[in-house]
């Protein structure tokens, strides 16, 4: 297996003494159909990943993309940002990024996640394989559970002796424990390490009276789940994650190709909402994502057309909008940040401004070495609602920073009821 590393909107040249060959290249292209819209852009000879990060194992050549802040963070930080913003989103809930921090310079990125996926289900099977009860139907020389009478008739009618039973039996052999052994069976395909692949061998013996998916089988998703099981949630989670990256080729019969990508656009949302939201409730405000939905315009029959999703709302006690919060995951190429920001962005928030009448908006990008944690920008924007605009780097490492807050809040927001600035100004 050859392993390249790439980075997110990063050109890998095509030909014999590039970064891919032509054979590789058009592996990847059959396998683009079935990867996230939009991952792969193609040029003249190259090929690079957007904005997504993670791992592609294509006919021989595991890619790692890992995203790329500075130009002066080494491939184990890069793996770093990307666990940690993993762990904080909620994607690899109870990864212990420490542990894993220490191993991204001895193991690749995709070994990592099956080597969470195996930490967590070894733990869960120090408790016992889970099972439940299922009716069997059964023919049997004395009665077990309760004899059905209208299979007796049928199929034991002139054999006294032979009893159809219908009972209950406790059996591992349920959806939840199917699922766990097919994402097990794949993942040792997968693993590249022979210690992680004997660890895993080991455990996919725990599981020899279980089956495994059907071709056509998903399997039970986490809110299926019932109150014995809820514990398997985040087992659950990671073994969709694996058997959905899957890819199989249908003529030949063998898995061609396995993806393991994250949107960073979504991620670095998710990751900014998870951290912010503790501290929001701290201040008597709830945190919201992709709401409150409203129409930016409506025709002549009053219908609504251009529907707003906010990234992040705070939501006083009344539910009203008090702080709209935009994320971009996103580079600015300028000493002077205000001079980076592209007028598409100024007009989203200013058109939120104006729909939700929100008189305090936000921009927050990643912590980048032209935006660090702590520094702040404001704009004041022109027009009827004269909305502030906080400019402000969100600290990727998963750490709390200490920064006083009369540093970095502006002075229009000094006089704001609710204090928002405060939350934004304490998370970063």
């Amino acid at each position: 297996m050859r392993r390249l590393t790439a980075f997110e909107h990063g050109w890998l040249v095509v030909g014999q003494r590039g970064d891919l060959s032509h054979q590789e290249a058009e592996a990847l292209a059959s396998a683009e159909g079935v990867l996230p819209a939009g991952c792969l852009q193609w040029g003249h000879r190259r090929v690079k990943f957007t904005q997504f990060c993670g791992v592609l194992q294509v006919d021989g050549l595991q890619v790692e993309v890992l995203p790329k802040l500075t130009p002066y963070q080494t491939e184990i930080q890069q793996r770093d940002t990307l666990l940690t913003m993993l762990a904080c989103a909620g994607d690899l809930e109870g990864i212990d990024t420490l542990d894993a921090g220490l191993a991204t310079n001895r193991t690749t990125l995709l070994d990592l996640f099956i080597r969470h996926f195996a930490q967590l289900l070894e733990r869960q099977l120090q408790q016992g394989l889970l099972r439940d009860y299922r009716d069997i139907d059964d023919t049997l020389s004395q009665v077990r559970g309760r004899i059905d009478l209208m299979r007796q008739q049928r199929e034991n009618l002139f054999k006294p002796q032979r009893l159809a039973c219908r009972y209950s039996e406790l059996v591992a052999d349920i959806p939840v424990n199917r699922l766990l052994h097919s994402a097990l069976q794949l993942v040792i395909s997968l693993a590249t390490s022979p210690l992680l692949a004997q660890q895993l061998h080991s455990l996919r013996i725990r599981f020899g009276e279980v089956g495994t998916l059907a071709p056509h089988e998903c399997g039970p998703m986490v809110e299926q789940l019932n109150r014995m099981q809820s514990r398997y949630a985040p087992l659950v989670s990671l073994a969709h994650l694996f058997l959905d990256g899957q890819f199989l080729d249908a003529r030949s019969g063998h898995q061609q190709a396995f993806s393991l990508l994250f949107d960073m656009n979504r991620l670095f949302e998710r990751y900014t909402a998870n951290r912010l939201g503790p501290l929001a409730r701290q201040q008597g405000l709830r945190l919201v994502e992709q709401r409150p939905r409203r129409h930016l315009a409506s025709d002549k029959n009053g219908k609504g057309r251009v529907l707003m999703r906010p990234d992040i709302t705070l939501l006083d006690k009344h539910h009203r909008p008090v702080v709209i919060l935009d994320t971009k995951w996103k580079r600015l190429i300028n000493q002077d940040p205000l001079s980076s920001l592209s007028a598409a962005d100024l007009y989203q928030v200013n058109a939120y401004a104006s729909a939700y009448g929100c008189t305090t908006v936000g921009l927050l990008y990643p912590e980048q070495t032209f935006l660090p944690a702590g520094k702040a920008y404001s704009l004041q924007l022109a027009g009827s609602v004269r909305s502030n605009v906080l400019l402000q780097s969100v600290a990727v490492d998963g750490k709390p920073m200490d920064i006083r807050v009369e540093t970095v809040i502006p002075p229009f927001l000094a006089g704001f009821k609710s204090r928002p600035q405060a939350i934004i100004a304490n998370f970063c």
